[in-house]
């Protein structure tokens, strides 16, 4: 398992995810870039995000997700 990754949210922005070294569990989750279409009001850049926050929006139609090993 990594130590850290980033994972693109289906609004365009990226969060880079940090994990503990010796247990592989995920400490922190950062906004790295905001997506040029994002309309999240709480989505700025810097900003710690809760788990749930990078679960896609009910409205959307096509949410995806993609991971990216960094």
């Amino acid at each position: 398992m990594p130590s850290s990754y980033a994972v693109t949210l289906w609004c365009g922005c990226r969060i880079y995810v940090s994990c503990h070294p010796r247990t592989s569990l995920t400490n922190t989750r950062v906004l790295e870039k905001r997506g040029d279409g994002c309309r999240v009001r709480n989505h700025l850049v810097g900003t710690r995000l809760w788990l749930w926050e990078l679960l896609p929006d009910r409205r959307q139609t096509n949410p995806a997700v993609r991971f990216e090993a960094s």
